[in-house]
């Protein structure tokens, strides 16, 4: 794991789901997510809930970061300046491999998840100053089972409630200058029953983030940003014309800011 001077903040499974994209709010210090997180997040993503969509999204996004880096390196931590967007995360972030656990009589069974993930808390903070390491879960039975288990710092998920300069909070889309489509070269068309799917190249939208909105300033051309990797952006169609025709009340919504 990376020797780099910042603190190690071990993320709950309840953190990405509440916010799939914590692991770029942690500054310069180091992001550590223990490997049953991810085991929990897959057995999320396809139940028929709203929080399925919260781990699909949690779930891309790591591997936007980590899908380049060895085995040695997820393990070591990976730096986060490489993911592209406006964020401030300048520490690594490394998957914490807890199956080489061992269960002995002086740890919490390992059979439950939540125990893995405080067990793997717990060997950090053997390896690393018990200042620099702290639990993040917004499960409050968890924290109090951490602290009994001997970790040191244990804490809540407080950035959402953190912000308060109205210019930090983003708009919830993204405005392409000019005629999207005019700009278009290649594209790769998908239909699903009423939905279309278009898969361009990721020149054209290098800063955009899972499910984020996009419109052009055509007020013409609006969509939905279902995946990304390196080279393509997948974009569901949004049509327009439909969701203007939406109301309430003898109310319509503005073309920019409203139909979201």
């Amino acid at each position: 794991m990376t020797t780099n001077a910042g603190k190690f903040f071990i993320l709950d499974t309840n953190i990405l789901l509440h916010d799939p994209l914590a692991f770029l709010n942690f500054d310069e210090h180091n992001v550590v997510i223990p490997m049953v997180v991810l085991e929990e997040l897959d057995n999320i993503k396809d139940r028929n809930r709203d929080v399925s969509r919260e781990a699909r999204v949690a779930i891309r996004s790591l591997e936007e970061v980590l899908k380049e880096a060895t085995p040695e390196e997820i393990v070591a931590g990976v730096p986060l300046n490489r993911v592209q967007g406006e964020h401030t995360a300048n520490g690594t972030l490394a998957i914490f491999p807890d199956y080489q656990l061992e269960q002995t009589e002086s740890v919490l069974s390992l059979a439950e998840n939540d125990h893995r993930i405080i067990q793997a808390a717990l060997e950090i903070q053997r390896e690393r100053s018990p200042a620099g390491v702290v639990l993040v879960t917004k499960d409050i039975n968890m924290r109090l089972k951490a602290k009994g288990a001997g970790m040191k710092y244990v804490d809540d998920y407080r950035t959402d409630q953190l912000i308060d300069d109205i210019r930090l909070l983003t708009k919830g889309f993204y405005k392409f200058e000019g005629d999207f489509w005019s700009q278009v070269g290649e594209v790769q068309t998908q239909q699903e029953g009423r939905d279309a799917y278009h898969t361009v190249s990721r020149e054209l939208l290098p800063q955009v983030f899972a499910n984020e909105y996009i419109i052009d300033s055509t007020n013409k051309f609006a969509a939905r940003v279902e995946e990304y990797d390196s080279e393509t952006v997948t974009l569901m169609d949004l049509s327009v014309e439909r969701m203007m025709s939406y109301g309430a009340w003898g109310v319509h919504p503005n073309p920019e800011l409203e139909i979201f």
